[in-house]
């Protein structure tokens, strides 16, 4: 495999779990980064909860999948590692609106409690100079309400410039998974899938 994703706390997405609790320790998270680190493959840890987080950060993960209610010290932690964040907050809409890979009451009145956090979360990695990937974190099947496209979108609305939420989807997740010698970016000799779009996506970005 090319890389690892761990967890630090439970899962959003399922009625019955509370995505704030810890679940793994840092000596455990400490001990699944250490033996990939013998084949040079990177971790990254599923984390909504701050202890969770911490851990996480603390054993050495390349990222966090989440970090909804990250708080103060662990972004700290987080630029004094270069430990990267993918908020996925597409993602909490999908909790929000009907349809999509997650529909339930439970998880619904959740992501209306989470959203504004990620929101002051993101907004504090974004000042702090964190690096931020987009991610989906759904099927990514026809059923599926959110891309990566919205993820990009709503990256400019929550305070990113157009360049860095296009960065975000871009080169910043291939050095985020260590493949930005191979794609990422416009350049002779790198994988592509390019797309042409009716206005300049440095000033408009749609999804």
């Amino acid at each position: 495999v090319d890389v690892i994703k761990t967890r630090g706390t439970e899962r959003a997405g399922r009625p019955e779990t509370d995505p704030r609790q810890q679940v793994y320790t840092e000596a455990e998270l400490r001990a699944v980064v250490d033996e990939a680190a013998v084949r040079n493959i990177p971790i990254l840890a599923h984390a909504h909860g701050d202890e969770g987080a911490y851990a996480a950060v603390k054993a050495g993960v390349r990222s966090i999948e989440h970090g909804t209610y990250l708080s103060d010290s662990t972004l700290a932690l987080m630029k004094a590692k270069g430990t990267y964040l993918v908020p996925t907050y597409s993602t909490l809409v999908d909790l929000v609106e009907p349809g999509g890979d997650y529909d339930d009451p439970v998880t619904k009145a959740r992501g209306l409690h989470m959203m504004p956090r990620m929101e002051e979360t993101f907004r504090k990695a974004h000042a702090l100079g964190i690096k931020m990937v987009t991610g989906a974190d759904v099927s990514y099947t026809p059923v599926s309400i959110t891309r990566v496209s919205h993820e990009v979108a709503n990256f400019v609305r929550l305070g990113m410039t157009p360049l860095e939420a296009l960065q975000s989807a871009t080169i910043t997740a291939a050095e985020l998974f260590r493949i930005e010698k191979k794609t990422g970016a416009i350049e002779p000799g790198l994988e592509a899938d390019l797309l042409v779009v009716e206005d300049n996506p440095l000033e408009v970005v749609r999804t």
